[in-house]
């Protein structure tokens, strides 16, 4: 299974220490949307002189942008080799989904109390997407609106530090989720969509903590049977040497 470059608009280039700072935080900005929604996975390399191409800049920001997710455990920067998405075995996938099963089941308990009317018809919309998505087959939305189903609910919970606790998370565990654009697995999570939104929509926290909790630990068990083909695959797979280095 191989995933399709993210879709990335080219930044503007770089004229001095401003501009240069704007394409550093739109370049930032894009690879970090890419890593939380599935668009890369573990083992993918990222070039800089492909991303100054693709961002019509320098590879200046390029690099500052690179250095920033290494620094946020979301890539790796390897001697010799570049800069990639971290490989991960089975241990590492369940104790990444048992974290993210306790922090984000409880922005949901919370958010049970806190969110809004306006909130609730926004995922409720997100959620008829996802479902419009596996009726077309388009694999390609679904991980995207998931993300937002789930950090709507989320931002619901007014906790300033919890979030980029998730975000951070959600770094790590985005590249994994690639497995889920397979059509045999697309629609899964959906039966705990509507579990999570019923029990929003009568501010029970208790139960939305539990099917929160649910939709990730199913996610994880389906990554984790997962894991092994990845390894073969790396097994297989011819390393580029690079010497380009953030």
């Amino acid at each position: 299974m191989t995933a399709a470059k993210p879709a990335m608009p080219p930044a503007a280039p770089e004229a001095g220490r401003e501009v240069r700072g704007t394409a550093h935080a739109a370049i930032y900005a894009e690879l970090k949307a890419a890593l939380m929604n599935g668009d890369l996975k573990p083992g993918d390399r990222l070039v800089v002189r492909e991303l100054s191409q693709r961002f019509s800049t320098s590879a200046m920001p390029v690099r500052e942008a690179l250095r920033q997710l290494v620094n946020d455990e979301a890539l790796i920067d390897h001697p010799n080799r570049g800069v990639s998405v971290p490989d991960v075995d089975v241990a590492q996938v369940a104790d990444l989904f048992r974290i993210r099963c306790a922090i984000e089941g409880s922005a949901a308990e919370w958010a049970a109390s806190t969110i809004s009317p306006e909130e609730r018809r926004e995922i409720h919309a997100i959620n008829e997407a996802m479902k419009l998505c596996v009726q077309s087959g388009g694999v390609a939305d679904y991980l995207a609106l998931n993300r937002r189903f789930h950090f709507t609910i989320y931002r619901a919970a007014r906790s300033q530090g919890l979030l980029p606790i998730i975000e951070r998370l959600w770094l790590r565990a985005g590249p994994l989720l690639n497995v889920m654009r397979q059509e045999a697995t697309i629609r899964q999570g959906l039966d705990h969509h509507t579990e999570i939104l019923e029990a929003l929509d009568i501010g029970d926290g208790a139960r939305a903590r539990r099917a929160v909790s649910a939709d990730i630990s199913d996610a994880g068990n389906i990554i984790q049977r997962a894991v092994p083909h990845w390894d073969a695959g790396r097994r297989h797979r011819v390393p580029r040497p690079s010497a380009e280095t953030v």
